[in-house]
């Protein structure tokens, strides 16, 4: 089995194992956080992907990260994520949607009334947060109540039934690189002595209920969720990482989803390495991510480590990486990392097409 065999995740036939990885762009309406033309072109060109999953999207106001990223929380941004669906679909291609909530790396200039990010405990992250005068330290947050879990539980499931209505055909829970979701996993971010903090079941019950209730939207088939084990940008990260991730794996088999995500860089040490594990807990169709090449990634799929692996920074630079993957040896454009979130079509949509790389090879 290689990157180009088909494979099937949940009702969804794919005719390869390339996965595009959700990727922040900064390039939707500053004020609305509708995409536009723009971003419609921009996931049509990458529509060959075996599956194209969307940049991390915000669930509700109280969520916002730097302008431009995009959210499904109003009607306009339901029709313009329609627009994006549709084009796709009408290129062959599959599309879910991830979405997710800063929680404690909110910044509380962005936030209705300026108020305090919220968060499992009241622990601050690591490291700065980018704001228009110039980085700042992560705030402190302000620790949930009991009763307030629930709220934001329904803010995501409105997001489940937002994202259905705007045609995605399903949805990825980002429970990873220390947001929300994964706030609640991590024991360094998570001290609750509640029934969401403690026990491996406690803190994995928030994921789960968001699972839970996406399947109402979507059946299982519909959703993903990706995982990072070892991200520690922000923090130390879990200390049990060899427990809570395979009991969430564990979990979610049980719930039958339509995929494992899971960010494993090959650069990991061999004895901090769990993908593998994860994935024979799992069971199901399982992504692996993290800096992959053609090559490693045909190893990772061929050694059995990976039924999909999906490309980040590939994918910005080279909208047509699938065809060139079918190279003997892959032409590629190198990402012009300053043009990330600058905004406009300048490194978004307007990198040479592998017929152009050619012919100026030639």
């Amino acid at each position: 089995m290689g990157l180009f065999e088909p494979g099937r995740i949940g009702h969804l036939a794919l005719p390869n194992r390339i996965v595009m990885a959700p990727l922040g762009r900064a390039r939707n309406d500053p004020d609305t956080r509708e995409p536009g033309a723009l971003s419609v072109e921009y996931y049509v060109q990458r529509a060959s992907a075996g599956l194209i999953i969307s940049e991390a999207t915000h669930v509700s106001p109280g969520s916002v990260s730097r302008p431009g990223t995009g959210a499904i929380h109003t009607a306009g941004q339901i029709a313009a994520w329609r627009r994006v669906t549709e084009a796709v679909h009408q290129a062959g291609g599959r599309i879910f949607q991830q979405l997710f909530h800063l929680g404690r790396k909110a910044d509380p200039d962005r936030l209705p009334g300026r108020q305090a990010p919220v968060a499992p405990s009241a622990i601050a992250a690591s490291g700065t947060l980018p704001t228009p005068n110039g980085p700042k330290p992560f705030p402190v947050p302000r620790a949930l109540r009991l009763g307030e879990i629930a709220g934001l539980r329904d803010e995501f499931g409105l997001a489940f039934v937002n994202a259905s209505a705007a045609g995605f055909d399903g949805i990825e829970l980002h429970a990873a690189n220390g947001f929300l979701i994964e706030q609640f996993l991590r024991d360094d971010s998570n001290q609750r002595g509640d029934a969401y903090g403690g026990s491996l079941a406690n803190r994995a019950r928030f994921l789960l209920q968001l699972v839970d209730a996406a399947i109402k939207v979507f059946g299982p088939e519909g959703v993903g969720v990706r995982l990072s084990p070892h991200f520690t940008v922000d923090g130390p990260g879990a200390s049990d990482i060899d427990h809570i991730y395979p009991y969430v794996a564990a979990q979610l088999s049980q719930r039958a989803i339509a995929y494992l995500h899971v960010i494993e860089p090959d650069a990991t040490p061999a004895e901090r390495k769990i993908a593998r594990s994860l994935r024979e807990v799992f069971g199901g169709p399982f992504i692996l991510a993290g800096d992959f090449t053609r090559d490693s990634a045909e190893a990772a799929i061929a050694e059995g480590r990976a039924d999909y692996v999906a490309f980040g920074r590939l994918y910005i630079a080279n909208p047509d990486l699938v065809a060139r993957f079918r190279l003997p040896e892959p032409v590629l454009n190198p990402p012009d990392e300053a043009t990330w979130y600058s905004g406009g079509a300048h490194g978004y949509t307007d990198y040479p097409t592998l017929s152009a790389a050619l012919a100026s090879a030639a």
